[in-house]
């Protein structure tokens, strides 16, 4: 029934994936609700105009997608999409021997006893959370969570055409009943869509401790979906937490002006294996709780992301000993229209730079590491190497923005290994595209501060699993 419906692009989706090892949740200890002080108290209660959200990790042994797997799926779809205004939308997975998913944990709906746990992935190029729901006659399989079923709740509510929030409208909704109704309709640019109704309910946040309760609970309007094929419901997600700008954005709902993240690198090891519990630093923060360090670049909105204005990439190479000059390798005019708009997205996975960037940042790199290249016949746009990271530590690129930040790239930012081929693989994580995207796998170990009340971002090296 939605085919006739109008297609809006969905810019992006949610990316923090690194699926492996056991299936079992870890979880941050929550520190009892209060104002942040200089530590920032990691509350989920709101306490003093803030509150943070657990990213919780979940691993699988059924995964088997390495992070190449990743790559070469995105530059595929990178190939198959016409420029324009359709992005990537590859969640970013790592090797099966390590890693995990980063998720939002929450239940809809009252009474919560009721609801079944949801886990979804957090999006900063989307308008519009959605999960999965109940009729969902043609849905992905491919989370061990069944889709929600809105009957259960009492506080369950489809939004009326006269709505603010309401897109579409129709005479009749999935859910059944003659009604008018709203619906949603996002289509991927891999062609994958979610569709179903408009609706709002409560969504609770933080599991419920000895004393009862969830640490934070509003009502939210979102997507119903009861179609749905895409890539965002993969590992343990069943939808996406909207983070972009429009009114629906959950970020626009709750009225906050500032939020910040930041995605570990670090991978699970097999001393973790037993743990049901591990502590980490990884938060999605809002309000007052966001951390806004280091430097800040200006942004602008694009679509329903985030573009801040890259000035310049410079290239170096060398230890501290042999350390060569920096070479530039792009640099924008004085005015501020030269500069070139990156996308900062958490719906992609590589860093992305147009072919007249890449390539001469691409030559410098393999004059220098000296490696011998691994063709994959299937994707020549996928650069590997027979090496290991320490054959690539001596490299760096350092982005410029706009404003005066910047951030510098190396090691784990820059390059991914393969160890499940009979030689070990090191691989470049940039790649040629149309336009200038900063996805997550550069973003890692990097406290990512949005300010939406002065438009501009900070950008602070960190290390994100530190306790």
């Amino acid at each position: 029934m939605f085919s006739p419906l109008p297609v809006t692009v969905l810019v992006s989706i949610a990316a923090l994936a690194f699926i492996s090892g056991d299936a079992t949740i870890v979880h941050e200890p929550v520190a009892a609700a209060a104002a942040p002080s200089s530590d920032e108290a990691d509350s989920i209660d709101g306490g003093g105009g803030g509150f943070s959200l657990p990213l919780v990790r979940r691993r699988s042994t059924t995964t088997t997608t390495t992070m190449i797997d990743v790559a070469k799926e995105e530059i595929q779809l990178a190939t198959a999409i016409a420029a324009g205004d359709k992005k990537l939308l590859v969640p970013l997975y790592g090797r099966p021997q390590g890693g995990s998913t980063y998720l939002v944990q929450l239940r809809i709906g009252t009474p919560t006893d009721r609801i079944s746990p949801r886990y979804v992935l957090f999006d900063t190029g989307s308008d519009l959370s959605w999960t999965q729901c109940e009729p969902c006659t043609n849905c992905s399989s491919f989370t061990p969570y069944p889709p929600h079923d809105p009957s259960k709740s009492r506080t369950f509510r489809r939004l009326s055409c006269f709505d603010p929030m309401c897109e579409l409208c129709t005479a009749v909704v999935d859910g059944g009943g003659g009604s008018a109704g709203c619906l949603f309709r996002r289509r991927y640019g891999d062609g994958g869509a979610v569709s179903g109704e408009l609706v709002s309910d409560v969504f609770h946040f933080g599991a419920a401790g000895d004393g009862g309760g969830y640490q934070l609970e509003r009502d939210v309007a979102f997507g119903c979906a009861h179609v749905e094929d895409s890539k965002a419901v993969r590992g343990y997600s069943t939808g996406i937490l909207a983070l972009g700008i429009g009114k629906p954005s959950f970020v626009t709902q709750l009225g906050v002006d500032r939020f910040s993240y930041c995605i570990p690198a670090s991978e699970i090891t097999d001393d973790d294996d037993d743990d049901d519990e591990e502590r980490s630093a990884s938060f999605l923060r809002f309000g007052s709780h966001a951390r806004m360090t280091g430097k800040r670049a200006p942004f602008k909105q694009d679509g329903s992301g985030y573009a801040v204005r890259l000035k310049s990439v410079v290239y170096q190479h060398g230890g501290r000993l042999n350390q060569q000059q920096p070479v530039p390798v792009y640099v924008a005019g004085e005015e501020a229209a030269a500069a070139m708009p990156m996308l900062v997205d958490s719906g992609t996975t590589l860093l992305w730079l147009p072919g007249s960037v890449f390539y001469p940042l691409q030559r410098r790199i393999e004059e220098d590491i000296s490696l011998t290249r691994r063709y994959d016949l299937t994707h020549p746009s996928l650069y590997c190497y027979l090496g290991n990271m320490t054959d690539v530590e001596a490299v760096s690129v350092t982005l410029g923005f706009g404003g005066g930040a910047d951030l510098e790239l190396f090691g784990t930012s820059l390059f991914f290994t393969d160890e499940n081929l009979t030689e070990d693989w090191v691989c470049l994580a940039v790649a040629a595209g149309n336009r200038a995207i900063l996805g997550v796998y550069p973003q890692r170990n990097i406290n990512v501060g949005y300010d939406l009340s002065t438009m501009e971002i900070a950008f602070d090296r960190d290390q994100c699993d530190r306790v």
